[in-house]
């Protein structure tokens, strides 16, 4: 006799005997039965940590890939630190490998690139060092989905032309950023790492801030162009990353410079030094040298003399100088020569000593 074919009608029985453990089903449909049972049974024992690419608010295409460090983090309970290290190469970074390469990581990269000794102690470290945040980052798992669509939806009301290009992707991105724009797979992507929230965003702070902060960035990109490679002038970060600071203050009306700036000690360190930074981005404005990038956008920037992320501040105040007489939609149309010599235009009188 040959196997039997389940059909649709058989899994409706099946499913509705579940509730009706005497009534008399196929056999054939029997082991689907008992399958559903486990499956369900499974579901309501089970964290909701689904993996998945999904069409979001907009049109946004989103990748959770945070299910991977959940399996990783429950199998790893209790084992030795290089039983933990090896497991979370073979479930975190294998389930994503794309998300721990140089492009999206820099130095900490887990992936492609042959240092596995550097590689095991970079994990090992992050596994000590991320214990504490585990409680918010679960918090953060449970709500970003939602959170993120509404904020989405509410970007998309204040910019109805809002139609990014870019996959957002949730993930853990060993502290190197709460939300970034990377080169995933070749293809600019919005990035938000679940630990750098936890870690860099007191739990009572509303995340609106920074979802519109990279929110607009992926709108800014409609008008500009893909600056993720290591050919940018200084001027192009300095002008997006201050607009993106400064519209998201604007979306949010009562925050603080501490807020958009998302530190609460920059403003205080870098206004003191406006004629010295103004001086040196001056300098720069078409410098592609990474070094002088990391000293004016990264939080460790091996320079003792310039306070970090201090080209947040500056490009903010610039935004707000260009500000005046344009709405945030006609600020985001602003590029070319037409800009840098706007900018150029706003630090000069600043970079002059009182």
């Amino acid at each position: 006799m040959g196997a039997q074919r389940v059909t649709a009608y058989d899994i409706a029985v099946a499913t509705f005997a579940l509730s009706r453990p005497r009534l008399q089903v196929r056999p054939g449909v029997e082991k689907l039965r008992n399958a559903l049972l486990f499956t369900l049974f499974w579901l309501a024992a089970t964290p909701c940590f689904a993996e998945a690419a999904t069409a979001g608010t907009a049109g946004i295409e989103v990748h959770d890939a945070t299910p991977a460090f959940w399996k990783f983090w429950d199998a790893a309970d209790g084992k030795p630190e290089q039983e933990r290290i090896r497991l979370f190469r073979e479930i975190v970074v294998a389930a994503n490998p794309e998300l721990y390469e140089s492009t999206v990581l820099n130095k900490s990269a887990l992936a492609g690139d042959g240092r596995a000794a550097t590689a095991d102690a970079i994990v090992g470290a992050y596994l000590r060092d991320v214990l504490p945040h585990i409680p918010r980052m679960k918090e953060i798992s449970r709500l970003i989905h939602d959170d993120f669509q509404n904020y989405a939806a509410e970007f998309k009301t204040r910019f109805p032309d809002f139609a990014p290009k870019s996959a957002v992707y949730f993930t853990v991105s060993l502290f190197n950023f709460d939300g970034a724009t990377r080169g995933v797979n070749g293809k600019t992507a919005l990035l938000f790492g679940i630990d750098g929230i936890a870690r860099f965003h007191r739990p009572e702070e509303s995340l609106k801030v920074l979802f519109d902060h990279e929110l607009f960035h992926q709108y800014h990109l409609q008008f500009n162009q893909d600056d993720t490679d290591e050919a940018t002038p200084l001027w192009m970060p300095l002008w997006e990353e201050g607009l993106a600071t400064y519209v998201s203050q604007q979306m949010n009306p009562g925050t603080t410079e501490a807020q958009v700036l998302m530190s609460p000690t920059l403003a205080d360190a870098a206004r003191p030094m406006t004629a010295a930074l103004a001086r040196e981005l001056l300098e720069n404005l078409d410098s592609t040298d990474r070094d002088e990038y990391a000293a004016f956008f990264y939080s460790r920037n091996k320079r003792p003399d310039l306070p970090p992320r201090c080209g947040y501040y500056m490009g903010y105040r610039v935004a707000k100088a260009l500000a005046a007489g344009r709405t945030l939609a006609q600020l985001a149309l602003l590029q070319g020569p037409e800009l840098k010599a706007a900018i150029r235009k706003t630090l000069e009188p600043w970079s002059k000593p009182l």
